[in-house]
């Protein structure tokens, strides 16, 4: 999702205010803060192949109202890179959650949300029974539940008509083909010449996004990650609720995420919303302000609902 390296200069606006090392499961993760320390805690996580640069213009507007948290994920950016069997695994990412979250903000819960596999990191953590008293809400952008998915992939497989409705979207065919494109691009080209193919084959609007200088062991780290979890998950899914309010931010004209891929979430999590915004795949970089509004207005509704709710 990304055209440059990196432009801003050490004084620049987008900068986080504070950086630290922070003990994941595996190894020390990058911690970078915006914001009043004392604020609301809001945790966002990026997807594969890139850092928490891609949090930073959001990170920006949130700021005076939020204490915002990014991180970069394990193998990514400035943190370190894990080994062994199961390093990349779903459920060892969202111990590093946990991890940051004890780290800034051990007595409050802290509001999620991530973009891409940064939301499929979220769903495994908002899934875990920690979430009950550790996570405020969580905001899925571009990121399907797995588990929900692979339910839903294998509902379809014992109701061959729901498959021809499916198979009979022009949607369906569109997304499916340019997802497969963009894929094979993705991992395939240096970033200036997957910029453009990425335009010319999906569509997409290129957009400023820088990517850290570290953009190769980043692909090869997010390529782990996908190798972990993408076929266990869908193959044997273990579907789990979650008590924790839960928005989806579905981009409408996502070429990787089309949006039934949300559709087997709905009965597995008490309290939904969903925000669809005709975007391409990549808003925290091509709509910072839109994300931005999505996640205020989001806390800002659940605190005025649980203030009004009678009390003793």
């Amino acid at each position: 999702m990304t055209e440059s390296f990196d432009s801003i200069g050490s004084g620049g606006t987008h900068r986080p205010r504070r950086e630290r090392r922070v003990r994941g499961a595996d190894g020390e993760l990058a911690v970078f803060e915006w914001g009043d320390p004392r604020g609301v805690p809001l945790v966002l996580m990026h997807g594969l192949s890139d850092t928490h640069r891609v949090w930073r213009e959001v990170a920006t507007l949130l700021a005076d109202d939020f204490r915002v948290v990014a991180y970069d994920a394990r193998g990514h950016g400035e943190s370190e890179t894990p080994s062994g069997p199961g390093a990349f695994r779903l459920d060892k990412l969202a111990d590093d959650l946990y991890a940051v979250l004890d780290a800034v903000s051990p007595n409050l819960p802290a509001h999620v949300c991530g973009h891409g596999w940064g939301a499929i990191q979220g769903w495994e953590a908002v899934c875990d029974p920690r979430a009950n008293t550790r996570i405020a809400s969580f905001t899925a952008i571009s990121g399907p539940n797995l588990d929900h998915l692979g339910v839903q992939l294998r509902e379809l497989a014992v109701r061959p008509h729901r498959i021809q409705r499916l198979l009979a979207d022009r949607k369906f065919w569109r997304h499916g083909a340019g997802s497969a494109r963009t894929a094979s691009v993705r991992l395939a080209y240096p970033p200036r010449m997957r910029t453009w193919l990425i335009e010319l084959l999906g569509g997409i609007p290129a957009a400023y996004a820088p990517i850290a200088p570290t953009w190769r062991a980043d692909l090869i780290a997010g390529a782990r990650i996908a190798h972990a979890n993408l076929a266990p998950r869908l193959l044997w899914p273990r579907p789990r609720p979650t008590p924790v309010p839960v928005q989806l931010v579905v981009d409408t004209t996502d070429v990787l995420v089309p949006p039934f891929l949300y559709y087997g979430s709905a009965r597995w999590v008490d309290r939904l919303w969903r925000c669809s915004i005709p975007a391409d795949h990549w808003l925290p970089s091509t709509e910072p302000l839109l994300v931005a509004e999505a996640l205020g207005n989001f806390v800002e509704d659940l605190t005025a609902a649980d203030t009004s709710l009678p009390r003793g």
